[in-house]
């Protein structure tokens, strides 16, 4: 999925504006609409940085045509925790996730 898909899919699941995500990751909402509409297809890593924390993705997500968004949200998420988790919160994390798996 190219880019300018992400980006609609991503503000479209949180119920945001083109305003709403441009003010949040600095930039006007026109850029945010250029960015969706393909027109602006290579934006700076900055912005992508701001894009990938707004929308709790990796900077690869958005740059890897391949990635589902899926493993983008568990990338970021294991990233976020990574050394600051001892190995009995993995642990407790692993047992919670195939809780999860079950239902």
């Amino acid at each position: 999925m190219a880019l300018a898909s992400k980006l609609k899919e991503l503000r479209a699941s949180k119920a945001q504006s083109l305003q709403q995500v441009g003010d949040a990751v600095g930039v006007s909402k026109a850029h945010i609409w250029e960015l969706e509409a393909g027109r602006t297809a290579n934006p700076g890593l900055e912005l992508l940085k701001k894009l990938a924390d707004y929308f709790q993705v990796t900077v690869a997500y958005l740059a890897d045509d391949d990635t589902p968004a899926e493993e983008a949200k568990a990338l970021q998420f294991f990233r976020e925790f990574e050394g600051r988790l001892s190995e009995r919160d993995w642990e407790v994390l692993r047992n919670l996730a195939g809780v999860l798996k079950k239902d």
